[in-house]
């Protein structure tokens, strides 16, 4: 239920206003570098939200799990260290290096915690995530920071915590794994 109520959050985050004059579905289409570090990880919140809405998604996840899982793990490294080196370079319109680092620290403990703990499959929703984490942690930290987080910012990040937790949980319960899965 916690997975679902995430979804629906997230999803309501898009839309709504998270700073003055700017909407996150609307804001992550400007140029090559944001359409690769952020628009990316709006295109898999999407998939995050349908995973957990339209059974046949969840059915294609749970056949393609292993291969799906590996080449989001993929992205979250891509991501990682194209913020880390935007937020290095002080690119205006970037979240500032403590604000990623910080994000980095939280998404890098889940993608750890995760390891071992049910199969590839099994933990795909949470590593969709964890790659969402990354842009939604650093911004939502500038934002408060520069004092501009509007009720949309407190939706979309609630809906990610909430997932999270929902995600954590159902994880926590399933059987650990040696290796592969």
């Amino acid at each position: 239920m916690l997975k679902k109520i995430g979804a629906v959050l997230l999803a309501a985050g898009l839309v709504l206003p998270y700073s003055p004059g700017l909407r996150v579905i609307t804001a992550v289409w400007d140029n090559a570098t944001v359409i690769l570090l952020q628009g990316s990880t709006v295109l898999i919140l999407i998939a995050y939200v349908l995973h957990a809405f339209v059974p046949p998604l969840a059915r294609f996840h749970r056949r393609y799990g292993q291969a799906l899982h590996g080449f989001f793990r993929m992205v979250f490294f891509v991501l990682a260290g194209g913020f880390f080196a935007t937020a290095s370079a002080g690119r205006a319109g970037w979240p500032v290096l403590l604000h990623v680092i910080v994000a980095l620290a939280i998404t890098g403990g889940l993608l750890y915690w995760e390891q071992g703990r049910g199969t590839k499959t099994e933990r795909l929703p949470l590593l969709l995530l964890v790659c969402v984490g990354v842009p939604l942690i650093a911004y939502f930290l500038d934002t408060l920071h520069a004092g501009a987080l509007l009720y949309g910012g407190w939706v979309f990040t609630a809906g990610y915590a909430v997932a999270v937790v929902g995600e954590v949980l159902a994880l926590k319960a399933a059987p650990k794994v040696a290796h592969g899965g």
